[in-house]
């Protein structure tokens, strides 16, 4: 590569990148929508604690996992891509699947053995490729341009996380075959056009990276950003809504929308903070919004003035974004390049941990 390529993102490789990630999220919504509905069909609601708990599990343990093939494939094979294949054809197939059990409608015999362990399954093949695939951000952009492409990840998180309402609507309308069959497909479409384009990416099949930074591993700090990061994810995803309703009668919209809303303003300050963040303030600018964010999160769970709680929110917002572009960045700081895959993965297994207790909670 050209000093001129080195020293800029590649956003041709960030699209793609961006794309299969949206997969993910709305393979995710989808999945939080139709488990229920999965079980409820088939008579099997007995079955939810035991999926909460495997989805846990998978969740924490399978991020690492991956992250150690995904290395030991490119320290072998000279790059990463063979994980994030399998990982995206045994999701879409699974996806593909449940498509076809639902098209099919079996007797509850079947679907009494058959559909937990195809949940597990998807649980395990989407863990499979998210961490490897995200890992590629620093192929694409050098290590000082970082905050900007992870600020791009959260951006596209955030909207369609607050999206998530009419996104389930789409949902409902296409009924369970047809989501799990679209499903599927953009998974598989977005797996491919990463893999074409981060072999533009390499050398003779041999990775190429845009700078050569190599930091040492501290993997203690790596999975305690994760956990520091989740915390505030698992909150206003998975809490906000229900406890945001209680605002209905001055803003006019449900908490689920007050969650979207806050959601939106983060990506928006997201791209302002990314530009601002560099080496020598990344660190504190995330104790900042580590601590601002925790201060916000229990006024908002404590005052008892709405229009308090409303500017809690926005600084929430504000502060959470903060945090969003600068965890995984010094989560990567903190990984050498030997290890720079199971470094991802081991921040995303620090982040699964908090929503994974949030999610065991409220069972």
């Amino acid at each position: 590569m050209d000093n001129q390529k080195t020293s800029a993102i590649q956003w041709k490789q960030m699209i793609s990148l961006l794309a299969l990630y949206a997969s993910v999220i709305i393979g995710w919504i989808a999945y939080h929508r139709y488990q229920p509905a999965l079980l409820d069909t088939f008579d099997m609601r007995e079955f939810e604690p035991i999926l909460i708990w495997g989805q846990a599990i998978i969740l924490i343990l399978t991020p690492p996992l991956a992250g150690y093939l995904g290395d030991k494939y490119r320290n072998r094979l000279g790059n990463r891509l063979r994980i994030i294949t399998l990982g995206v054809s045994f999701a879409a197939m699974i996806f593909m699947t449940v498509a076809f059990t639902l098209i099919v409608n079996p007797p509850r015999s079947f679907v009494l053995y058959a559909l937990p362990v195809l949940v597990i399954l998807w649980l395990f093949a989407m863990s499979l490729f998210t961490s490897p695939a995200i890992s590629t951000i620093e192929m694409f952009s050098p290590s000082t341009k970082l905050p900007i492409t992870v600020a791009a990840l959260t951006i596209t998180s955030d909207l369609l996380y607050s999206l998530e309402p009419v996104i389930v609507d789409i949902i409902d309308f296409l009924g369970g075959a047809a989501t799990f069959a679209v499903g599927g497909i953009i998974v598989s479409i977005s797996g491919y056009l990463l893999r074409k384009n981060s072999m533009a990416m390499t050398d003779d099949g041999k990775e190429t990276r845009p700078d050569d930074f190599n930091p040492k591993t501290k993997m203690g700090k790596v999975i305690l950003l994760g956990v520091g990061m989740g915390l505030f994810s698992g909150i206003i995803i998975e809490v906000f809504p229900d406890y945001l309703d209680k605002l209905k009668s001055i803003m006019g919209m449900s908490g689920q929308w007050v969650s979207s809303l806050v959601l939106v303003l983060t990506a928006i300050f997201s791209i302002v903070i990314s530009r601002k963040v560099n080496k020598g303030n990344i660190v504190r600018l995330l104790l900042i919004g580590l601590l601002f964010a925790g201060v916000s999160t229990v006024g908002i769970f404590t005052i008892p003035n709405n229009m308090l709680i409303i500017v809690s929110l926005v600084v929430f917002a504000v502060f959470y974004a903060m945090v969003n572009v600068t965890a995984l960045p010094l989560a990567l700081q903190n990984t050498s390049v030997k290890e720079k895959v199971l470094g991802v993965g081991v921040f995303f297994c620090g982040f699964e941990i908090p929503n994974s207790l949030i999610d065991v909670m409220l069972i």
